[in-house]
């Protein structure tokens, strides 16, 4: 009698643990891809979550610093038909966020549309180098609307290059259910390069080494020996500078 009890229960055993599996394997799915909630009103997790913020610098430099300005003569004319298209002497910062030059004023800033603006000098956070940078819709490069400010990092007679900053926005990581990752969003730049020769049109060009030996074309090996004789970095744009005012250099002497 015994031994039937036995063998009756080792032939259910199986069924019972295939059924636990299948159910934990039901629940499982259901935590990791499911609504797996006490009820449909209520969230899973009862702890208030402190909520990210949005960091980093939506300015070019975010210190106002001394400049000139030059406007477009045809906006300017719209106040007074006299009026200079320029001024010069007050601080600013470009705010790349709202497209708005901001001037610093005794009552406050004052927010100018970059499409107001033509050209823009003022010095480098060091406040050593003069920088210069001028609206797109007078380099050809943007489309009518878009009024982006490229800095102009060399102006030779036989090429010219421009870098535009543009700001980026890294999302939050943060995963609400396994608690990891940051919260935070993240404003960044990345600069991107254009060079122009003198008949050719505007092209985008990646800031590394053989790129900018490219632009130089049958002077290429000549410019490399340059290049590796004086360690140049050109991911820096006094060094892109420096290497291009010895193009210009040579290109003048043949």
């Amino acid at each position: 009698m015994m031994e039937k009890l036995i063998f009756i229960i080792c032939c259910f055993i199986p069924f019972m643990i295939f059924s636990q599996e299948e159910l934990y394997q039901t629940t499982r799915d259901e935590f990791n891809y499911g609504e797996f909630r006490p009820n449909n009103l209520a969230p899973i997790y009862g702890i208030t979550e402190k909520p990210g913020k949005l960091m980093g610098n939506i300015f070019l430099d975010s210190i106002f610093r001394s400049s000139a300005v030059v406007f477009f003569k045809e906006i300017v004319k719209r106040y007074d038909p006299n009026a200079s298209d320029s001024i010069a002497g007050y601080k600013m910062r470009i705010n790349l966020l709202e497209k708005l030059v901001e001037f610093k004023m005794k009552g406050g800033i004052k927010g100018i549309d970059n499409m107001a603006i033509k050209k823009i000098q003022t010095f480098d956070p060091a406040g050593n180098i003069l920088k210069t940078y001028i609206n797109g819709k007078m380099l050809g490069i943007d489309s009518i609307g878009e009024d982006d400010f490229y800095e102009l990092v060399v102006d030779g007679h036989f090429l010219k290059i421009v870098s535009l900053s543009v700001l980026k926005k890294k999302e939050p990581t943060y995963h609400v259910a396994l608690s990891v990752g940051d919260k935070n969003a993240y404003y960044y730049l990345k600069t991107k390069y254009f060079a122009k020769s003198m008949q050719g049109n505007w092209e985008e060009i990646n800031n590394n080494k053989r790129a900018w030996v490219d632009l130089t074309g049958s002077r290429g090996k000549r410019m490399e020996s340059y290049l590796q004789q004086n360690q140049l970095n050109l991911k820096l744009d006094s060094e892109v500078r420096r290497f291009f005012q010895y193009y210009e250099k040579i290109m003048t002497e043949e």
